[in-house]
């Protein structure tokens, strides 16, 4: 199997980078400079910018062995992002899981996965019904089989870390508080699902279903979107930024901002209209 793992996203390696480079320089960014530096720096790691990560790895490594670290957890994610492109294959051995379980939301049953099960059947292989009726408590996920399925499943401060998420079904599922960066979601179900507090940052979305789900102050950031269907959906202080757009369906969307006034949750709606380069009346 390939050596999947948890890494850093790029917006923390930037920091990262950004803070030993200045350091090296002996001088400081101007607020403006650093939120600029950044950008550029998760765009060289995300594949975005006419340099290389190569050529980022050449300049740093001129800063010292004090950041070995730092070169090491960036190859790591350079390694990871390659991995997007292979699907895993590592079968399922057999193994037994004896899950505890946990009250979930209307108070049901679930089967209890923190991230040592996870990281245990990732390895192992996914038996059937891992990701169905469970409750995630603060995975970071960095691998997935295809179609696995969240029906019915709880995400409560998770992560998807450079993670291919294909052909899965989060339908009727809830995820709080969690993280997706640089993934790949590729034919992915949240039919019905509910999503509070949820991010996506450099993340791939194609084929992406949303139809129904409610989505409450999520954001979407240095994304691509092509075949997002929002149809029927409800976004409530939902933000979408520097969006890489191109069929995306907003058909009976319900775009609001609990607790503003009608005015600022028309210029809610325009400006999510907008970020996604959809033409039409937003009201």
């Amino acid at each position: 199997m390939n050596d999947y793992k948890a890494v850093p996203s790029g917006t923390e390696l930037s920091q990262r980078i950004a803070d030993s480079l200045e350091a090296a320089a002996h001088q400081e960014y101007q607020f403006g400079e650093r939120v600029h530096a950044l950008r550029a720096i998760n765009n060289i790691l995300q594949g975005r910018s006419a340099r290389t990560a190569d050529e980022l790895l050449a300049e740093l490594e001129k800063c010292g062995e004090q950041i070995t670290p730092l070169l090491q957890d960036i190859r790591n994610f350079q390694r990871q992002k390659e991995l997007l492109s292979q699907i895993y294959d590592k079968r399922w051995n057999g193994r037994r899981y004896a899950f505890e379980r946990r009250k979930g939301m209307e108070n049901r049953t679930l089967k209890f996965v923190d991230q040592r099960l996870y990281d245990r059947a990732a390895k192992d292989g996914f038996p059937p019904d891992f990701f169905r009726e469970s409750y995630f408590d603060g995975v970071t996920f960095y691998c997935l089989p295809k179609f696995a399925d969240f029906l019915g499943s709880e995400l409560h401060g998770c992560k998807f870390a450079v993670c291919r998420i294909t052909s899965a079904s989060f339908v009727s599922s809830h995820i709080y508080d969690t993280k997706f960066y640089s993934s790949v979601l590729n034919y992915v179900d949240l039919c019905g699902s509910v999503l509070a507090h949820t991010h996506f940052h450099d993340c791939e979305l194609s084929h992406v279903m949303l139809q129904t789900a409610k989505l409450k102050t999520c954001s979407t950031i240095d994304c691509t979107m092509d075949g997002v269907d929002f149809a029927g959906a409800t976004l409530d202080g939902c933000t979408f930024g520097r969006i890489t757009a191109g069929t995306i369906r907003l058909d009976y969307a319900t775009i609001t901002q609990s607790g503003a006034t009608g005015e600022e949750c028309g210029q809610s709606r325009e400006a999510v209209y907008r970020a996604l380069g959809i033409k039409g009346d937003a009201a």
